[in-house]
């Protein structure tokens, strides 16, 4: 028998190919998976080696062995008058055929299937979708990781952190050169992340990484900068050196760095580049420690932060850095609210000066100048004051690429102000290409896109802010205000209840699950949050406002007018609406109940300024005293005189750039009553009616029946509100129950 004849007897030409179709098989199946979950190259190149290898093996098991009915055994043992190996070679054609006709259904599903097919068309009743696609930047970029503190003591982490902040500051200020900004950078912080999926993540092509290492009074640190796509070295440095000056052990290393990498990626750029202008070792320390507690961004560690600025201008006067980060951590403060507008402006505008006086061109100064103008609503600004402002913020970016709070200004005046919001997320996306872990930004994304109605992109960025920031409890408020507008108010309070998980101690948060459940008429439930916000903030505005909460929800309506006649004389700032709402609950209150005059003198006696229709007077609050006055007017002056009056005011907010023509807004319905057209007020309260009961859970109640009993009158309206009013106890109902459960007892 010649040797080709005994290997087709012996099954080897069948388990071959049998062996080579179940190979090819399972690298296509492999090639799927494992695009599908990213995994690393090597793992594909392990199983293709593995196959190739067990080629040979499986040739070489079949000569030699051979199946019988007792088992394997070899094929020198077995009588050939015993052997099935006709019997095996059957199976082994009806195996390989059953591959073969997996492989081909599998081909023609990926060919058929999987790649031709056309996506199928959507139907939506949202505005058509805003392109939000970023461009690739494909010139120099480069993120500077942070410094691993290699001294074993974690009071040395600051020096590791602060030599990171110092290349960062130092070349940011080369404008060919993009660097990922801290918050990015940092996010890597203490993670064994690679190289390739840093530098994918942030979209830079070079990462730069080193150490620091402290000894007695010697330190080391090693800087290396890599070239991503390859992980090649384009530079590395070790310095040695005493620690009888640490700052200008810093200011050495960041300098020689700076040059090396501007050398490497910008074939030598000249531009000088400045550190941090001190040479006070103290303040540079206190001024390091004040940034470490900025980033984290709550209440305690702002206190904290500040604290450190101001030591650090102790003991340098002269510390513009440090100015403006302490202007900077009042701005962030006047967010969290721990500052209102008058009060940012008293602390922050003498140290924006100072920094002036001594560099008039400085950039960031005048963006923190200009960010402190535009949240101050000034009824002496005309809209293109305002336009122009925030033009001449938005020019600033470019020179201060990542200032996260100075771009989310500009992004939000774009859209909520003047209704740009293509340009508003232009701004934000800008931002995301240098400092794309930022939690705020992709924040800022989401509640632009909420503001304009596209739920679905606005929770995919508003989940981001969640995950890439799960310490913060405003992103938890912001997907709960998601929900809302999703109509699913059991899930937005889940939210609001998660946020107070993750700070405690934010009255706010508790303040806002107080206000839905007394909204909801559950004022035994509301109790138990309103007495965490009486705790946390005695004798607070929004305390005050929350009073006025409860009363209206247990229909105390005379406590209810007590109270916010004591908010409206003490002129409450509006944070949380702990001005409007006490100011408009108590004129519906007044209105509905006869006392129009009574409570329009109380207004005047207040703020005798808001009766001169023919100007705005300052500030929201006495906007919105005119506002109500001349709602009040409902109940004791003549149409034409209350007409003439509003016409004056929404001129005067038109020629200040305003944006109150919202249809979704209450106002727009006043507006349409207060010039007479009745059937144009109706279709509007009719739309706002359509709207989520979530969004609104004081949209079904009748308030002001005075000035709106032409629509109250309406049949629509009235089985619309009817409908409402069964929906309301629905949702009451099943809030009640879900605040049963085990999660919500305090």
């Amino acid at each position: 028998m010649s040797f080709f004849e005994e290997l087709k007897r012996r099954n080897v030409i069948r388990v071959g190919i049998a062996y080579g179709v179940a190979a090819w098989f399972i690298l296509q199946l492999s090639d799927v998976v494992l695009e599908n979950i990213s995994a690393p190259d090597w793992v594909m190149q392990t199983i293709m080696l593995v196959l190739v290898i067990g080629l040979p093996v499986v040739i070489l098991f079949a000569w030699a062995f051979e199946m019988t009915p007792e088992g394997i055994k070899k094929e020198k043992d077995v009588d050939r008058s015993q052997s099935i190996t006709s019997v095996t070679g059957r199976k082994l054609d009806r195996m390989i055929i059953g591959i073969l006709t997996v492989t081909v259904a599998y081909l023609l599903i990926d060919k058929l299937v999987l790649q031709d097919s056309p996506p199928a068309p959507t139907e939506t009743v949202q505005s058509a979708p805003v392109e939000t696609e970023a461009p690739v930047d494909t010139g120099p970029s480069v993120a500077v990781l942070p410094f691993i503190n290699m001294s074993g003591d974690r009071d040395n982490e600051y020096f590791s952190d602060g030599l990171t902040e110092t290349l960062l500051h130092m070349l940011a200020q080369l404008p060919e050169l993009r660097v990922a900004a801290r918050t990015s950078s940092f996010a890597f912080k203490g993670k064994d992340t690679g190289i390739a999926e840093i530098s994918e993540v942030l979209g830079v092509a070079h990462v730069l990484e080193g150490s620091v290492q402290k000894s007695g009074n010697r330190v080391r640190i090693t800087a290396q900068l890599i070239r991503a796509n390859d992980g090649f070295h384009v530079w590395s440095q070790s310095y040695d050196r005493n620690l009888d000056d640490i700052f200008a052990i810093q200011d050495e290393v960041a300098k020689d760095v700076a040059g090396a990498l501007d050398t490497s990626l910008l074939g030598g750029s000249d531009k000088a580049m400045h550190a941090v202008n001190t040479s006070n070792l103290t303040a540079y320390e206190s001024y390091l420690r004040g940034l470490e507690q900025q980033a984290i961004f709550s209440y305690s560690s702002l206190e904290v932060a500040e604290n450190h600025f101001k030591q650090a201008l102790a003991q340098d006067p002269a510390f513009i850095d440090a100015r403006l980060a302490l202007v900077r951590n009042y701005l962030m403060k006047n967010g969290t609210g721990l500052l209102n507008n008058d009060e940012l402006e008293e602390l922050a505008k003498p140290l924006i000066s100072q920094v002036r006086e001594q560099q008039p061109d400085n950039h960031l100064a005048r963006a923190f100048e200009l960010v402190i103008a535009l949240r101050k609503i000034d009824s002496r600004k005309s809209k293109e004051d305002r336009e122009r402002e925030t033009v001449e913020l938005r020019n600033l970016l470019p020179l201060i690429p990542s200032e996260t709070y100075v771009r989310e200004t500009v992004a939000a005046m774009l859209n909520f102000f003047f209704k740009q919001p293509q340009q508003a997320i232009e701004v934000i996306q800008a931002g995301l290409l240098v400092d794309p872990l930022e939690a705020e930004l992709h924040s800022m994304l989401g509640n632009i896109y909420l503001d304009i109605d596209q739920l679905d992109q606005a929770r995919e960025a508003l989940e981001r802010a969640q995950q890439l920031a799960p310490e913060n409890p405003n992103f938890y408020s912001d997907l709960a205000n998601l929900e809302r507008d999703s109509n699913d108010l059991l899930a937005a309070l889940n939210w609001k209840r998660r946020a107070t998980e993750v700070d405690p101690q934010d009255h706010e948060l508790a303040n806002e699950i107080a206000v839905d459940l007394y909204a909801l008429e559950l004022p035994e439930e509301g109790d138990l949050w309103f007495a965490r916000v009486k705790a946390l903030v005695p004798d607070s505005p929004i305390q005050l406002n929350l009073e006025i909460e409860r009363a209206m929800a247990r229909k105390e309506f005379d406590t209810a007018i007590a109270l916010a006649e004591k908010a409206i004389i003490a002129q409450m700032p509006d944070r949380r609406n702990s001005f409007a709402n006490p100011l408009f609950t108590y004129a519906s209150l007044m209105l509905d109940n006869g006392r129009a005059r009574e409570a329009y003198d109380l207004l005047v006696s207040v703020r005798p300024e808001i009766t001169d229709y023919s100007a705005l007077p300052t500030g929201i609050e006495g906007m919105m005293m005119q506002m109500a006055s001349i709602r009040l007017m409902t109940g004791f002056e003549s149409f034409d005189t209350r007409k003439e009056a509003w016409l004056q005011l929404t001129s005067n907010l038109d020629a200040l750039g305003f944006p109150w023509r919202e249809p979704k807004t209450g106002i727009v319905t006043d507006d349409y009553l207060m010039t007479g057209d009745i059937p144009a007020a109706v279709e509007n309260y009719l739309y706002r009616l359509s709207l989520p009961m979530a969004g609104n859970l004081q949209r079904h109640k009748r308030f002001d029946k005075a000035l709106y009993a032409p629509v109250y009158e309406n049949p629509e309206v009235a089985a619309r509100l009817a409908q409402l009013d069964v929906e309301f106890a629905q949702l009451r109902e099943q809030v009640a129950q879900m605040l049963q459960e085990p999660e919500w007892s305090q």
